[in-house]
């Protein structure tokens, strides 16, 4: 029997095992049968591109992601001196991560733009499935701004699913976190690193 004369649900299930990038690099454009997969079937897409190369970066961005977002569910992106940029990039080509409607999953890492931080986060708002977030940033002091940032720490606390959050904010060499001025009711696990916090803060968080 060959490969693409599999059942489609086993196929479909073989497509877990790969990361969205090598997913499409293995199967797209082998026939008409694998791309009605890849676009039209399969569900649960993760992209990684911490290490990708840009060309490959943008060949995705451009040809495949438009018309996956809404079935992506775990996606990380980073800034750092392997992919200078990225997080911009990105956003060049996806006007709005509220278009990732199914994402369960976000990674930001790297991140030195305190108005992308603060875009992001808003775009994330509505996000109804996602209980992952995971940010590490850092930012010159010129770019911190106490309300901005309150506003930000409070925005995440009320992403109505979220129950896993990891915060790792530097400004300017000096760790920083902004207690929220509101209770989430769905976070269970927190880790904030290198802040210091009092018995009395810690029970605001939740």
């Amino acid at each position: 029997m060959k490969f693409e004369s599999l059942p489609n649900e086993i196929l479909l299930d073989l497509f877990d095992y790969f990361n969205g990038i090598d997913l499409l690099h293995a199967f797209n454009g082998l026939n008409y049968h694998f791309n009605s997969l890849l676009y039209k079937q399969y569900q649960s897409y993760h992209f990684k591109f911490n290490s990708i190369s840009k060309y490959n970066f943008d060949t995705i961005c451009s040809q495949h992601l438009p018309f996956i977002t809404d079935r992506i569910i775990s996606l990380s992106l980073s800034d750092n001196e392997k992919t200078p940029g990225q997080i911009n990039l990105f956003r060049s080509y996806i006007s709005s991560f509220s278009q990732f409607t199914r994402l369960r999953s976000l990674s930001i890492y790297h991140l030195h733009s305190y108005d992308t931080l603060m875009k992001i986060v808003d775009e994330c708002h509505h996000l109804n499935y996602l209980t992952y977030l995971n940010f590490y940033s850092y930012f010159s002091r010129f770019q911190y701004n106490q309300k901005d940032f309150q506003s930000i720490v409070n925005n995440i606390w009320n992403f109505p699913q979220l129950t896993h959050c990891n915060v790792d904010i530097s400004i300017q060499g000096s760790n920083f976190f902004s207690i929220p001025t509101k209770i989430s009711t769905s976070l269970k696990y927190l880790n904030m690193y290198n802040n210091k916090l009092t018995w009395n803060q810690i029970n605001k968080l939740f």
